[in-house]
C-alpha cells in the first residue's frame, strides 16, 4: 500500500470473499440519486452507440465477458472526472453509491443492447421478409406464420435498413418499426423483472449464508471509493503499466507491423497438430489477456485450477473417441450433439446437476422465504432485501405466467412454453451463480438454450410449427448467455450492500435501466443499419450472419425433421450424474480440488478462450499463498487489479481511435485468431 492513501485495501482469506476495502471517511450512505440515474441513462446512450460499433460495424465482443469492458472504462472516465470535482467542489461531487447505481445501469443496459440480445433480435426482425425467395421457399415454409407485430415486412424500410445511405428519422423508415419495437420493449421489460425478482429471493442466501465471493465486482468498488485508494496504490500501478505499455505497443504494431510487439490475443494452436488422434483437439486457442489473468488471480483457487485441468481432461477425451472410433458411429440428429463424446450433453447435464445440488442446499432457506412470504412466520428477516419475499415470489410468478401469455400468442403451446421458460429461468440463476461463486467472465453456454433440450427429447417431428416459429423468435435472447442481464441484478444487489445503498434503491434503478434499455438499444441500432447498411460491406459479418443463423436453422426444421436424440438424453444424464459426483466428493472431502460447475464450463468456448490466463493466474495465486501465505496475497491484488484496468483502458482507447477515425484498430479482446 503506498504511503499516504486514505485507505487501505484489504484482502480476504479464501473462504471470506472479495477484498473489503475500509476508509477513514467511511462508506458512504448515500441512496441512489436522481442526477446519477439521469446520468447513467445519458452514459447508456453513448455506451449501446459504442457497443454497436464494436459489435456489428467492427469485430470484437465488449459484452462478451464480464465485467463488460466499455462500463469499467466509462466508470473510470467519470470516476476521474469525479476526484478531480471532490477536490474542488466536494459537496456536488458524486458518491461511492451514487457512481456504483451508474455502472450497475450501464452493466445492466449493455446486457440488452450486446452480442447475444437486441444485436440478434434487430437483425432478424425483418430478414426472413426481406431475403425470402422462390428458390428458399421461405415465404411458403414459415413467414405467413411470423407474427406482424413483432417482425418487419415493410418493403421499403427494409430495403433501406439494408442497402444503408438513408436515416431512421424518417417516417418511411421508422413506422414499420413502431410496434414491433413496443412489444419486444414490453416484453424484455417483464423478462428483466423476472429475473430480477428471482435473484432478489436468492440474494440472502448466496451472499449471507454461503457467502460467495462475488470476484467480478471487486475493480469497481474499489475504483468508487471516495478515499482514492486504488488509485495511491503504486502496485496497482505497475500492473496498469505492464499492462497498458504492450498493448499500446500492440495496437501500434497493428497500424505499423515494423512495431515490436508481444502478442497477447488469441491464437489457434490446434491448427499446427495436424496427426490423428491428436487433431481430433480441434481448436486450441492461446492468448495472454491481462484482464482474464487479474480476474483468475482474484477466483477462488480450487475453482480457477478446476477450470483449465479439465479443459485438458475434456480435449484427452475427445483424442480418446477419435483413437477408439467412437467419433465415426452416427449419433441421431437434433439437439446438443450429433456424435460421441457428447461434450454439449454431458455439459448441459453438469449445469442441471449443479443446480439441483445447489437448490437442495438452498431448500431450508426457500422453506422459509415461502413460509415468511405467505404464512407470516417471519422466519427470515426480510428488511434488507429489495423486495419482500411475497413481491418478489408473486412479482416472479406474474412475470412467468405474463412472458407464457407473450408466446402463446405468437403461437407456441403450453406445454412447449412451460418447458422453455421452466429452463430458461434454471439457466438463468446458474449464470447469476457462477458469477458470484466462480466469477469466471465468459459464461457463454452455447447450444444450451432450451429450445435444444426440447429438440433433443421430442425431436423437431414432434413439434408443431408454431413452436419453432417461436423457437426462432426466441433466439435473441438464448443464442448464448455470455451478456445475460441475470448476473448483473444480483452484482447490483451485493454491490449496493457494499456501498451502503438501500436494497429497494438498487431494485428501482435496475428495474428504471430495464425499461430503457431495449429502446435505447433499438435506438442506437436502428440509427446505425438505417446510416450504414446491414447488407453492405460497413458492417461485419454478424450483421447479417444473425438472420441467416436464425431462418436457415427454421428452414432446415421444417423441411427436414429430426426424430429425438435418446443417444444425447444419456449423456445429459453423464453430465448430471457427474456433476452431483463431484459436489458430494467436495463435501466429503475438503481437500477435493475439483468443482462441478468446472465440469460444466471445461468445454465452453469461454474457458477455450481463457485456459492459458487461468493457469497463470491459478498458478500466481497458488505460489503466492505458498511463499507468502495471505499476507503477501493481500499487497498483490492490487497489482492484478492493475492489470485489468491497464488493459481495458488502453485497448478501450484503441476502439475509440478507430471509431473517430474510421480506421480498422487493435482489437484486444477476443481479436482475430492469426
Amino acid at each position: 500500500m503506498a504511503s499516504g492513501a486514505s485507505g487501505s485495501i484489504v484482502a480476504p482469506d479464501e473462504h471470506q470473499g472479495s477484498p473489503t476495502v475500509t476508509t477513514k471517511l467511511g462508506v458512504s450512505h448515500a441512496g441512489v440519486s436522481p442526477r446519477a440515474v439521469l446520468l447513467a441513462l445519458a452514459l447508456a446512450v453513448v455506451n449501446d452507440y459504442w457497443i454497436v460499433q464494436l459489435e456489428v460495424v467492427r469485430y470484437s465482443f465488449a459484452t462478451y465477458a464480464a465485467p463488460f469492458y466499455n462500463c469499467v472504462f466509462s466508470l473510470l472516465v467519470v470516476t476521474a472526472v469525479n476526484l478531480l470535482v471532490r477536490k474542488r467542489f466536494p459537496r456536488v461531487a458524486l458518491t461511492q453509491a451514487e457512481l456504483i447505481t451508474v455502472y450497475v445501469m450501464l452493466s445492466i443496459t449493455s446486457a440488452v443492447c450486446s452480442h447475444n440480445m437486441m444485436e440478434i433480435l434487430v437483425s432478424i426482425m425483418g430478414y426472413a421478409h426481406y431475403f425470402k425467395t422462390p428458390g428458399n421457399q421461405w415465404g411458403v415454409l414459415f413467414t405467413d406464420r411470423l407474427p406482424d407485430w413483432l417482425t418487419v415486412s415493410d418493403p421499403v424500410s427494409l430495403r433501406n435498413f439494408y442497402s444503408g445511405h438513408s436515416s431512421l428519422y424518417d417516417p418511411v423508415n421508422y413506422g414499420p418499426w413502431i410496434v414491433p419495437a413496443l412489444c419486444w420493449s414490453s416484453f424484455c421489460a417483464v423478462l428483466l423483472f423476472t429475473l430480477l425478482c428471482l435473484n432478489s429471493i436468492m440474494r440472502k442466501q448466496w451472499v449471507e449464508s454461503e457467502r460467495l465471493t462475488f470476484p467480478i465486482i471487486q475493480l469497481p468498488f474499489e475504483m468508487t471509493l471516495e478515499s482514492g485508494a486504488l488509485f495511491r496504490n503504486r502496485q496497482m500501478w505497475v500492473g496498469f503499466a505492464i499492462a497498458g505499455v504492450l498493448t499500446l505497443l500492440a495496437g501500434l504494431h497493428y497500424l505499423w507491423p515494423s512495431v515490436p510487439h508481444i502478442r497477447i490475443a488469441r491464437r489457434d494452436m490446434g491448427a499446427y497438430i495436424t496427426d490423428p488422434p491428436w487433431n481430433a483437439m480441434g481448436l486450441i486457442s492461446v492468448g495472454f489477456y491481462f484482464w482474464a489473468i487479474g480476474i483468475a488471480f482474484l477466483m477462488p483457487l480450487e475453482l480457477s485450477f478446476s477450470c483449465w485441468f479439465l479443459y485438458w481432461v475434456v480435449k484427452l477425451e475427445l483424442v480418446a473417441t477419435e483413437a477408439l472410433g467412437l467419433s465415426q458411429v452416427p449419433g441421431t440428429a437434433g439437439g446438443f450433439d450429433q456424435s460421441y463424446p457428447f461434450v454439449n450433453s454431458q455439459a448441459y447435464g453438469a449445469y442441471l446437476g449443479f443446480f439441483l445440488m445447489s437448490m437442495v442446499i438452498s431448500r431450508r432457506y426457500l422453506r422459509r422465504v415461502f413460509r415468511t412470504a405467505f404464512l407470516g412466520t417471519k422466519e427470515v428477516d426480510e428488511s434488507h432485501e429489495a423486495v419482500p419475499y411475497r413481491t418478489a415470489i408473486l412479482g416472479a410468478s406474474a412475470g412467468f405466467l405474463l412472458l407464457g401469455a407473450f408466446a402463446y400468442r405468437m403461437g407456441m403451446s403450453p406445454a412447449v412454453i412451460l418447458t422453455f421458460f421452466f429452463f430458461y429461468f434454471i439457466f438463468a440463476l446458474i449464470t447469476s451463480r457462477i458469477r458470484a461463486e466462480l466469477g469466471f467472465p465468459t459464461h457463454d453456454m452455447h447450444v444450451m438454450p432450451p429450445q435444444n433440450l426440447i429438440m433433443t427429447a421430442a425431436g423437431t417431428q414432434h413439434l408443431a410449427p408454431g413452436d419453432l416459429v417461436g423457437f426462432s423468435l426466441f433466439y435473441w435472447f438464448n443464442r448464448t448467455y455470455a451478456s445475460h442481464p441475470s448476473p448483473h441484478y444480483l452484482e447490483g444487489l451485493r454491490l449496493g450492500e457494499r456501498t451502503g445503498v438501500q436494497p429497494h434503491q438498487v431494485f428501482r434503478a435496475a428495474m428504471v435501466a430495464s425499461v430503457c434499455a431495449m429502446p435505447i438499444g433499438f435506438w442506437m441500432l436502428l440509427h446505425t443499419y438505417f446510416r450504414l447498411g446491414g447488407a453492405t460491406p460497413k458492417m461485419e459479418t454478424w450483421a447479417l450472419g444473425f438472420g441467416v443463423d436464425t431462418w436457415e436453422s427454421l428452414a432446415g426444421w421444417t423441411q427436414h425433421p429430426s426424430p429425438p436424440n435418446p443417444i444425447s438424453l444419456v449423456f445429459v444424464g453423464v453430465g448430471l450424474l457427474g456433476a452431483i459426483a463431484l459436489a458430494l466428493l467436495r463435501i466429503k472431502f475438503l481437500w477435493f480440488p475439483f468443482h462441478p460447475l468446472a465440469y460444466a464450463l471445461a468445454s465452453s468456448w469461454g474457458v477455450n478462450q481463457l485456459w492459458m490466463p487461468l493457469l497463470i493466474g491459478s498458478t500466481a495465486k497458488f505460489l503466492t499463498f505458498r511463499f507468502g501465505g495471505l499476507s503477501l496475497y493481500r499487497k498483490s491484488v492490487p497489482f492484478f487489479l492493475g492489470l485489468i484496468l491497464g488493459e481495458i483502458t488502453v485497448g478501450s482507447l484503441w476502439t475509440i481511435v478507430g471509431i473517430v477515425l474510421g480506421i480498422p484498430t487493435y482489437d484486444f479482446w477476443p481479436g482475430r485468431y492469426g
